[in-house]
Order: structure tokens, then C-alpha cells, then sequence
């Protein structure tokens, strides 16, 4: 491991992909933006997984998380959803499920509704739903 250097990192402009070994690898775009995706593969299943931009995340930290990424998915860990739950962050595919089942603006003209005033509401209308 440790083909790339700091300096080679730092002039490297040509897009593509720099391996460094062991899965890390340097991602130069067209547009010159530069970041760190680490290439893992589990049951013969293969997944790029971003590290961070260059900017933000020097060569020595990458490779660190690289190795970190390497042992979770080794233990069966989803390093992606680990990541967003320490941040805080929902966890995409739940929250697609989530979003995909709740109710939209017909499925709720067609729900009674009580209003402030205690009297039920058995009917909405666009307009209704658009100003609550």
C-alpha cells in the first residue's frame, strides 16, 4: 500500500482514478474536483464508498479510513448507514420506505379531520390543503 504520495495527490490534475492499493483510490473529475472513494466487495458484491474530499481529508487520514471501511464490511457492517447513524442522519432506504407509504393530499381529503373547533370535517379541497 502507498503508491500516491501527498505531493502526487496535490499535482495531479488528469481526470480518472489513482489507485493507492488495498481499495483506496484517488477520483480526479472532469471539472478537477478531487476526493477519496475506497472500492470494497463482499459476497461478490462490489461498492465504491466515499471517504471525502481531498480538500478536507489529507492522504494519511484516507487511508485510515479506508482500513476502517475495509474491517467493518468484513464484519458485516454497513460502513454507509454506521456513518449516517453517528451523524445523526436518516438512513436512506428507511426513509425512502417511510416516504414511499405516507398518506399524499388525496389519500387525506378522503380521512375525517377533526378542526379546532371540535366539529369533524369530512371533505377537503386543494384549496384547503394548499392554506392550512
Amino acid at each position: 500500500m502507498g503508491r500516491l504520495s501527498a505531493t502526487s495527490v496535490k499535482a495531479t490534475k488528469e481526470p480518472g482514478r489513482y489507485g493507492d492499493g488495498d481499495g483506496l483510490y484517488l477520483v480526479v473529475t472532469p471539472s478537477g474536483s478531487k476526493s477519496w472513494v475506497c472500492r470494497v466487495q463482499k459476497n461478490g458484491k462490489r461498492r465504491d464508498i466515499g471517504l471525502g474530499s481531498v480538500k478536507k481529508v489529507p492522504l494519511a487520514l484516507a487511508r485510515e479510513r479506508a482500513v476502517k471501511t475495509r474491517m467493518q464490511v468484513e464484519v458485516g457492517i454497513d460502513p454507509v448507514s454506521e456513518r449516517r447513524k453517528e451523524a445523526g442522519m436518516a438512513i436512506t432506504g428507511r426513509w425512502a420506505s417511510a416516504r414511499k407509504n405516507a398518506p399524499d393530499r388525496r389519500s387525506v381529503s378522503r380521512c375525517v379531520v377533526a378542526s379546532p373547533n371540535k366539529s369533524p370535517l369530512t371533505s377537503a379541497t386543494n384549496k384547503m390543503m394548499r392554506n392550512p
